[in-house]
């Protein structure tokens, strides 16, 4: 019986493989046919026929991420309701949604196998997939290789790609895939913030990110599109704060500032003049306006009152300095004014604004002229005389009225300037602080330079003769102070002498002369 019943089982495995071996030889007599010189068919290629029978992305990279995109976008849509806000936060390296799509990516990879060539941006498929998926493309190294972390800005000009090395910008070594990625990028960009708008008739916007490589900072991102550039040139630029809280000794040490000049520039601080700490794009002139702030609390033997209004956030004292009332402060254009009023109630001992175009000076100017002091903003300039002027320009082409008003009260706002610039490797450097002051005789406006840098010389001059207004006002707020400041200075004017300190400002000159 037994044996009956394994002679039928041979029986039938021996006609299955016979059937299956007919199939075979079938399946080759249609594929392989003999040559007819009247047919223009091509001869059999191996290569058409696996790529005929191949999955999607076998052949290309671009080509299975789309398949890959089309196959689960819709599935993570049902199953999650916050699944756009994973989006943000991917984009932005948030580690938990970061962690929640490469699982995605890698499950689906185990089910559809790709086996093209990556990109040669990227180390592996899955990580491929998700930066063109959901990331920087490949701009994604800048944001989370440490290579990258001591570089401070990144721009997208269409698909070109740059970033800053040692003060300088460089080109990236690779280019995003298509004109297309980089509109993807744009609009998951604008998702991340729905309260930013971009279009023709709002064709910039600016905004900020958590940056991967540092907790705790942020990454600033400035986005152009038509008509404001040309079609195929959106642009992108972002700017890491990569420097913390550097204290005055600590500025010395990056030869930003001379070590000579520590306590003369403590002592100044001290005083709480009205200052603005100018430059131009990359000089340094935020890290040094958080210097003089902080060195004004670290100094301060009570609790002191920071109010810090910004539009976008520039300064991580708050993160810095503890036991004293920093109050951060974001605000539209169309709000700063009213705000910045409504700030002086909660009893500020220093008003702070770390980024001062057009809003901010109608501020500063009408705070200056109320008698506060204390405050200091940052400006996108190089010549300290011309502070005033440029401050009173900003004010009376947003609310109009008279120009000569406005610098009148500028110079009872604006009492101290500080330039920063730029140099090789780099590096920053203190150029000038200059007493900026009103000469009544002549009735025009002058930078009185206290400190310089001299290029002829490679070293600072100094000048201890400041005007007898400006003394008054620093003995009054700190006599202390003050009297170091007078001796520090007058140590170095000996022996450092500075030629012609004085420098006219003939924009201001001709206004107050018309």
């Amino acid at each position: 019986m037994i044996e009956y019943r394994q002679e039928i089982l041979r029986t039938k495995w021996n006609q299955a493989q016979v059937q299956r071996e007919e199939q075979g030889m079938e399946q080759v007599h249609k594929a392989v046919w003999l040559p007819n010189p009247h047919d223009n068919r091509r001869l059999f290629s191996l290569k058409q026929s696996v790529l005929r029978t191949s999955r999607p992305g076998k052949e290309d990279f671009y080509g299975f991420l789309q398949k890959m995109k089309s196959d689960m976008n819709a599935g993570l849509e049902r199953e999650d309701d916050g699944y756009f806000e994973l989006n943000a936060k991917a984009l932005t390296g948030d580690p938990q949604a970061v962690s929640f799509f490469m699982n995605v990516i890698e499950k689906y990879l185990r089910k559809t196998p790709f086996t093209g060539k990556v990109p040669e941006a990227y180390g592996t498929a899955a990580e491929a997939l998700f930066h063109e998926w959901k990331g920087f493309g490949p701009a994604y190294r800048w944001f989370t290789d440490r290579a990258y972390s001591e570089s401070t800005g990144l721009q997208m000009i269409g698909r070109q790609i740059f970033y800053n090395h040692r003060g300088k910008f460089v080109v990236y070594p690779y280019e995003m895939p298509s004109l297309d990625r980089v509109e993807q990028l744009k609009r998951s960009l604008l998702k991340s913030d729905p309260d930013k708008k971009l279009n023709k008739d709002n064709p910039s916007v600016e905004f900020k990110m958590d940056d991967p490589l540092w907790p705790g900072r942020f990454i600033r991102l400035a986005i152009w599109v038509s008509p404001r550039v040309w079609d195929g040139f959106t642009t992108i630029s972002l700017r890491r704060q990569v420097v913390e809280f550097l204290d005055l000794e600590d500025q010395a040490g990056t030869e930003c500032i001379p070590a000579e000049a520590i306590e003369l520039i403590r002592a100044l601080s001290g005083t709480f003049r009205n200052t603005i700490i100018a430059g131009a794009v990359g000089s340094g002139k935020t890290t040094f306006a958080n210097t003089v702030v902080g060195e004004q609390l670290l100094g301060s033997s009570s609790c002191m009152g920071v109010v810090m209004i910004e539009k976008h956030p520039e300064s991580i004292l708050p993160y810095q300095i503890k036991g004293h009332r920093i109050i951060p402060i974001q605000a539209a254009n169309e709000e700063l004014m009213e705000v910045g009023v409504e700030s002086l109630r909660h009893d500020p001992n220093i008003l702070y604004m770390t980024e001062m175009r057009y809003n901010e000076w109608e501020f500063y100017l009408w705070s200056g002229e109320k008698g506060y002091d204390g405050i200091t903003g940052t400006f996108h300039t190089v010549d300290s005389e011309d502070i005033p002027y440029q401050g009173a320009f900003a004010v009376s082409t947003r609310i109009g009225g008279s120009l000569k008003g406005h610098l009148i009260s500028a110079l009872k706002s604006c009492e101290l300037v500080f330039i920063l610039e730029s140099v090789a490797d780099g590096k920053k450097r203190l150029a000038r602080i200059s007493e900026v002051y009103y000469d009544e005789a002549a009735n025009s406006v002058f930078a009185n330079d206290l400190m310089r840098w001299e290029e002829e010389q490679s070293a600072w001059s100094y000048n201890d003769k400041l005007t007898a207004g400006l003394m008054r006002k620093m003995k009054k707020k700190n006599p202390r102070a003050s009297r170091v400041l007078l001796q520090e200075l007058g140590h170095l004017a000996a022996e450092k002498p500075m030629d012609e300190p004085l420098k006219e400002s003939l924009k201001s000159k001709i206004v107050l002369n018309e």
